[in-house]
């Protein structure tokens, strides 16, 4: 199966910018056990942000980060995980260092239970109205291992759809989805055991219940946008150097 690439915008191919601190997003995966709630929805007319469509789903973008204190954090870009991969690529077969591990700590609600059905791109003349996905965000701890013995702490980074950029880069469906098959070579495996490292488990992502594959499905833009602001490229390349320790369990 052919990798699926970056798109600037819809049907489009384009190469992702790490030097200009790509904002990355990701699309609607088809939610896996998610049910609709009662969750209100506001008029995105009412929101301050642009309405974007990413992989045909709306969401709200540049827009003002949340108040709550849950959300309070890092933003990617002023951590050291910032182009990692780009800095440090594998510089030969078998060299799989640095490795990072991702532990998810909290998460919007509404990522598991608004499927993206709700809010798809309507198509021109449609007289159903575009609805966005309303304000949304995920909030994780990482640990970058340079060695089997030196790694590094990067605690409490909150990503929230509106610090998504117009003119960043987005991964596509068939680009996460080539992310949920990745599995860790024996050689640094860990096998069913999930840790923060340095082992890595044989699967890089838990899709072990309905709620994690809701919560990767719909916040799909959320970890495309953390996997190219990190400069990674595994759904691209297969580059299996970046794993969840958790998904939806926090």
């Amino acid at each position: 199966m052919a990798l699926a690439g970056c798109a600037q915008t819809a049907g489009s191919m384009a190469q992702p910018s790490f030097n200009n601190a790509v904002q990355a997003l990701s699309g609607a995966l088809s939610p896996v056990g998610a049910t609709a709630s009662s969750h209100p929805i506001q008029p995105a007319a009412q929101r301050q942000g642009k309405m974007a469509s990413i992989n045909a789903v709306n969401v709200m973008i540049e827009e003002a980060h949340p108040a709550e204190p849950r959300w309070a954090g890092k933003r990617i870009q002023e951590t050291p995980l910032a182009g990692l991969f780009v800095r440090h690529p594998i510089a030969r077969p078998g060299d799989y260092w640095p490795r990072v591990s991702i532990r998810i700590i909290d998460y919007s609600d509404t990522l598991v239970s608004e499927p993206n059905l709700r809010y798809q791109t309507q198509m021109p003349g449609s007289t159903t109205p575009n609805l966005a996905r309303p304000p949304e965000c995920i909030k994780f701890d990482a640990v970058i291992w340079t060695s089997n013995k030196k790694s590094q702490n990067v605690d409490g980074v909150a990503l929230c759809n509106g610090d998504l950029k117009a003119d960043g880069s987005r991964l596509t469906m068939g680009a996460l989805r080539n992310y949920r098959s990745l599995m860790a070579p024996v050689s640094i495996s860990s096998e069913q055991v999930r840790t923060a490292g340095p082992r890595v488990p044989s699967q890089l992502i838990p899709f072990d219940t309905p709620e994690a594959r809701a919560l990767y499905g719909n916040g799909g833009y959320l970890f495309g946008e953390m996997f190219l602001a990190m400069g990674y490229r595994g759904p691209l390349d297969g580059d299996q150097r970046l794993w969840f320790v958790n998904l939806a369990n926090k």
